[in-house]
């Protein structure tokens, strides 16, 4: 089990015979925004998140590769959030942030976000589930769709982002 898992005894929740179901794996995700809707990475994905850096552009790179920083050494490619959902573009603010994430290649990148939330716990069922219902070869970044009570009770949705389509367009 990894770091951003862990199980709990689900005891509130009988079967119809009143027998205590199993165990409830509960994953962890980083929660931001872009134009107002609500993303979320796997905690484990995410190295950090910078408030501010100065990025060097890429002449003739992909329009959602917004440039490069120099993080304590390294070079880590820079990705525009909303490019990458086809949103219009908004300047850096108070609010934007970096989420630093390694890309299933291995490679690290950043991410410029409009800001980052919390992180929040969801049961695997319900991840699972997200992705079966997430069919569109078009939103190769989206792993699914995940349905959250805020505290005033109301629904919002939370998309699930997945790292292989991102990093299928950093390395490009």
């Amino acid at each position: 089990m990894s770091q951003s898992q862990y199980m709990i005894s689900d005891t509130e929740h009988l079967d119809e015979m009143g027998m205590e179901q199993g165990p409830v794996v509960i994953t962890r995700w980083v929660s931001f925004t872009v134009a107002e809707e609500i993303y979320a990475l796997n905690v484990l994905d995410v190295q950090e998140v910078l408030r501010a850096a100065e990025i060097t552009p890429i002449p003739g790179a992909h329009p959602a590769i917004r440039g490069i920083i120099n993080l304590r050494g390294n070079v880590v490619t820079i990705l525009d959030a909303r490019t990458i959902f086809t949103l219009p573009e908004k300047t850096f603010d108070e609010e934007s942030r970096i989420m630093v994430v390694e890309l299933r290649s291995g490679e690290v990148a950043g991410i410029v976000v409009d800001s980052v939330a919390e992180v929040i716990a969801l049961d695997e069922d319900t991840v699972n589930t997200a992705r079966r219902g997430s069919s569109d070869e078009n939103a190769s970044h989206i792993l699914g769709v995940v349905p959250q009570v805020n505290e005033s009770g109301a629904e919002k949705l939370i998309i699930l982002i997945d790292l292989k389509g991102l990093s299928d367009l950093a390395e490009k």
